[in-house]
């Protein structure tokens, strides 16, 4: 292909935020991708740092149950998206992982443009604190194509991605169409309670279209709805172990399954279009908007009938209440591209948020007797963002070897946040003292604790590149300049060399930073959580680091996060159907944001009463306590085939990583006064940051393609990971009681078949051979009196076998 013809297809990936395929093969390594660089978009052999490209049967293949986020982890081996069982509000948003980091440590675009976070802070997962995008809000069926960016790129894309970016592709087609509707359960050999048992029933229905608008423009349009039943693997309880005071109805109830681990119950339906409108005179305006409305319903904890909690009158036999999340999330992208001389510029606007309003059932406030509402509004919260983007493109002739890539920028930002307390009776205090006050999986949220705040950020940033024979060399450089937390700059060098034909080495180095989002800032809610030796539950309050009483404990206004990013590798394409990259990298993350411990003692309480707040039993915050150093290595080798009369693509791709505590800052001078003997961050905290993860993961993929059949098959190992149990017999690793979890297979398998030109029959298996991981030490202190017999953290998840079927009707 002509240099200049590739420049162009390039500008036209980059601005009108699509992607192209290079003309010279159909292998994706010869694919044009828009991440990687804003001066010029490459191909994903030819990057200086490295990309992962997956195209539109790959998505659709990874998609069986209609998350976004599960395929992201089916198809990325440096991605995990674990599940949170029994978490109250988290079971309507999870959170992604890129290369072992947090799930806000990774920056999310939709066409190459900046997707907003999510209104929810996740309050229970290994990286509680964090405020993650709701990748699940992204229509599943308006995805073309993912690529991934593995590599710190603050001072290209901004805030956020220090591990990495995650760029999600519309479909653009001019014309035709798909409707396809899909059916799963789970069905699993359930071993704690010796049941075979099939839920979380899954029905996904999807149809897109495309009308073309002028000569060159279109309209891609379309829906999809999901609906899935929970799943229940929680084991048999020990009433004797589990009640509080072990009454003869609370024994009666020994032996059975009273609590919930699971998936949460969901309704979810989304909306899109993608456009591209020729206006003439070498101008196109384009516009691209998503719309998402998910309905959860989640299980917090089974109170027994003797409960202190509970009201006779109302709930005999004791009860388990209901979480309700309902959630709107809404996006809408509008811009023009257009040439100027030389330059060419793309000029958007967009407007992103996130309401998320939460709700519990079949509880009661015990405090208010048997005149106790049984149904609560706890909170609401809301996220917005607004932003101008102007880009600017252009090649620079300055007489070296090659021009020089230009691309200049400019935005303005404005995000605000929100939370709206909830009913008065869902945090009011009765006149049944010696009950606890507030609706049970609440408390609401009082209206002087709720938070309004908002925030301004203006941005500049510049990325050159250009070549000098084999070696690629490029530069950027960005500043941006917060309202509330200053100014940051940062910076990327990258660097590509070619050994020989197919053969490349290539490295950056750069540093990045990650602004506290407003909500960190403003958000507070009181949850039940584990006592300190674990034997029993608390209401826990996590505070803003602003609230005077996070600032008795020692809170300070929280910092941005910094990292630097280093990374060197080389790809390798021995044949053009075979191809090999490696690549090492390391993270140093400097005041990472973290929640504290459940600050917990006598002497905590004893302040907490001249507070009057007697009301909760323990207090936490979010403060930059954590320094910590993430080595790993990525590795993918893609080989494609003649066989059995059609094409087969063999593929592996492992991760492994290692993240390193550098330094904890586990005190401070206010703390100590109430108790000195009390620590900003317990070790089981500190243990799980380390340890939680998997450290390695590999994926085998095998994909064959002939006439009218196709077949996928997919092998993942999930490496091994430690987490702390509350059992104190357990072996003591790094101060803390622990249990290994070992390595677990998982395999999935689909198979297509074209019935007629327009119809497709799809059945497959996710984790075929219903495999778990370990159980968790077979105690009453580790399993919570049998109630919970897995560890929630392991990515793999604990629902067993998902078998599906999908007819698919393309038009």
């Amino acid at each position: 292909m002509k240099p200049l013809k590739l420049r162009a297809l390039a500008y036209a990936a980059l601005a009108a935020g699509a992607s192209v395929q290079a003309q010279a093969q159909d292998s994706t390594l010869d694919q044009v991708t828009i991440v990687g660089s804003r001066a010029k978009a490459r191909t994903v052999f030819d990057s200086a740092v490295p990309v992962d490209l997956f195209n539109a049967r790959e998505v659709a293949n990874a998609l069986s149950s209609g998350e976004v986020g599960a395929a992201l982890q089916n198809l990325a081996p440096s991605i995990n998206f674990p599940r949170i069982e029994s978490s109250g509000a988290s079971d309507s948003v999870r959170g992604i992982q890129l290369r072992g980091l947090g799930p806000d440590q990774v920056l999310v675009l939709v066409n190459g443009k900046r997707r907003h976070a999510s209104a929810l802070l996740d309050t229970e997962s290994s990286f509680a604190g964090t405020v993650p995008v709701d990748i699940n809000a992204i229509p599943f069926g308006a995805i073309e194509r993912i690529e991934i960016l593995r590599d710190g790129a603050g001072a290209q894309y901004g805030s956020d991605a220090v591990a990495g970016v995650i760029n999600i592709v519309l479909k653009k087609g001019r014309s035709g169409g798909t409707a396809a509707i899909g059916y799963g359960a789970n069905h699993t050999d359930f071993k704690p309670t010796g049941q075979k048992l099939t839920d979380g029933q899954t029905t996904t229905v999807n149809a897109d279209a495309g009308i073309p608008v002028g000569d060159t423009g279109f309209l891609r349009f379309g829906f999809d709805a999901r609906r899935r039943q929970p799943t229940e693997r929680a084991g048999k309880s020990d009433a004797g172990w589990t009640s509080w005071n072990s009454t003869p109805a609370d024994l009666a109830l020994d032996g059975k399954v009273l609590f919930k681990s699971g998936d949460a119950q969901q309704d979810s339906g989304s909306l899109f279009y993608n456009a591209l409108v020729p206006l003439g005179g070498g101008i196109d305006a384009y516009s691209f908007a998503t719309l998402n409305r998910r309905l959860s319903d989640g299980s917090a904890w089974f109170r027994y009938p003797g409960d202190p909690s509970n009201v006779p009158a109302l709930y005999p036999s004791g009860y388990r209440p209901v979480t309700h999340g309902n959630k709107l999330d809404a996006s809408v992208v509008a811009g023009v591209k257009f040439a100027a001389g030389a330059w060419h510029l793309d000029a958007s606007a967009r407007h992103g948020g996130d309401r998320f309003h939460y709700g519990v059932s079949s509880t009661v406030n015990a405090s208010l007797g048997a005149q106790s509402p049984t149904s609560f509004h706890l909170a609401s919260f809301r996220t917005r963002q607004q932003g101008l983007n102007l880009d600017a493109t252009r090649e620079l002739d300055l007489g070296w070897p090659a021009p020089v890539s230009v691309a200049l920028g400019a935005e303005v930002l404005h995000e605000a946040y929100r939370t709206l307390p909830g009913d008065p009776a869902s945090y009011a205090g009765g006149p049944f003292t010696d009950a606890p006050p507030g609706a049970q999986a609440g408390p609401g949220l009082r209206p002087g604790d709720a938070f309004d705040g908002s925030r301004n950020v203006k941005s500049l940033y510049a990325d050159a590149e250009t070549e000098f024979g084999a070696l690629l060399l490029g530069a950027a450089a960005r500043w941006s300049d917060y309202s509330d937390f200053g100014s940051a700059t940062t910076g990327k060098l990258s660097a590509r060399y070619k050994v020989a034909p197919g053969w490349l080495v290539r490295g950056a180095v750069s540093n990045s930073f990650r602004a506290p989002a407003l909500a960190q800032t403003g958000f507070r809610f009181a949850t039940l959580n584990f006592n300190a030796d674990g034997t029993g539950l608390q209401t826990a309050a996590l505070l803003p680091a602003t609230d005077a009483l996070a600032r008795a404990f020692g809170a300070q206004p929280l910092k941005p996060e910094k990292s630097d990013n280093l990374s060197l590798g080389f790809a390798w394409r021995a044949t053009p159907a075979t191809s090999l990259s490696v690549d090492a990298y390391r993270i140093r993350l400097r005041d990472r944001i973290t929640r504290t411990s459940d600050l917990q003692s006598d002497a905590v309480n004893a302040y907490l009463g001249t507070q009057d707040r007697t009301d909760i039993g323990s207090v936490a915050f979010l403060a930059n306590l954590l320094d910590t150093t993430t080595r790993g290595i990525d590795a993918v080798l893609n080989h494609e085939l003649k066989a059995a009369g059609g094409t087969l693509n063999l593929s592996a791709a492992l991760n492994v990583n290692k993240t390193r505590l550098d330094q904890a800052r586990t005190s401070s001078t206010e703390l100590a006064k109430i108790d000195p003997a009390l620590s900003l961050l317990t070790d089981g905290g500190l243990f799980r940051l380390k340890h939680a993860s998997p450290k390695n993961k590999l994926v085998l993929g095998a994909d064959w393609q002939g006439g009218a059949v196709g077949v996928q098959a997919r092998a993942t190992r999930f490496g091994a990971l430690q987490d702390f149990v509350y059992d104190s017999e357990a072996p003591v690793v790094e101060g803390v009681n622990a249990q290994y979890f070992g390595p677990v297979w998982t395999v999935d398998l689909e198979a297509q078949y074209k019935v007629t030109k327009q119809w497709t029959v799809a059945v497959g298996g996710n984790n075929l051979f219903d495999r778990y991981p370990d159980r968790v030490r077979q105690t009453n202190a580790a399993t919570y009196g049998g109630a919970l017999p897995y560890n929630f953290i392991n990515p793999v998840g604990i629902n067993g076998a998902y078998f599906y079927g999908k007819l698919t009707y393309t038009f």
